[in-house]
């Protein structure tokens, strides 16, 4: 529908000019304050955006050192065992007997006199079983 032209004169008084003057003064507020919000909005978003990536970040950063914490300690179990187990044959490689013992054992070494006769161990026996 178009709208038809008035033939109708506008009065030129000072009532009418304030009101219109009021009317482009809360236009021009109503805009201000959307362009405020808007303002307002976009730094909340950035703010928001920022704090979340830093968040996600960390904790991205977290999980990868309590993996590494876990890893680091199953090494330190191993290796306190390990050190037990050296320490154990280090008192017993002090010791004469465990030495002479060893040394028959692995090298075929032996007493004047004595004769060796090798048999098949247990753990050749299980594994000849297992297969």
């Amino acid at each position: 529908m178009r709208k038809e032209k008035t033939k109708v004169a506008k009065m030129q008084n000072r009532y009418v000019q304030d009101t219109q003057t009021m009317k482009k003064t809360r236009n021009r507020r109503r805009v201000a304050l959307a362009r405020r919000l808007m303002m307002l909005a976009v730094i909340l978003l950035v703010v928001g955006g920022g704090i979340t990536y830093a968040y996600t970040k960390q904790a991205l950063v977290l999980r990868e050192k309590e993996e590494q914490k876990v890893k680091a300690d199953k090494e330190l179990a191993d290796m306190k065992k390990e050190e037990t187990e050296l320490k154990s044959s280090i008192t017993k490689l002090q010791d004469d007997d465990y030495i002479a013992k060893l040394a028959r054992s692995e090298y075929y070494l032996s007493k004047d006199g004595e004769i060796i006769f090798n048999t098949p161990s247990e753990d050749k026996n299980k594994k000849e079983s297992s297969n």
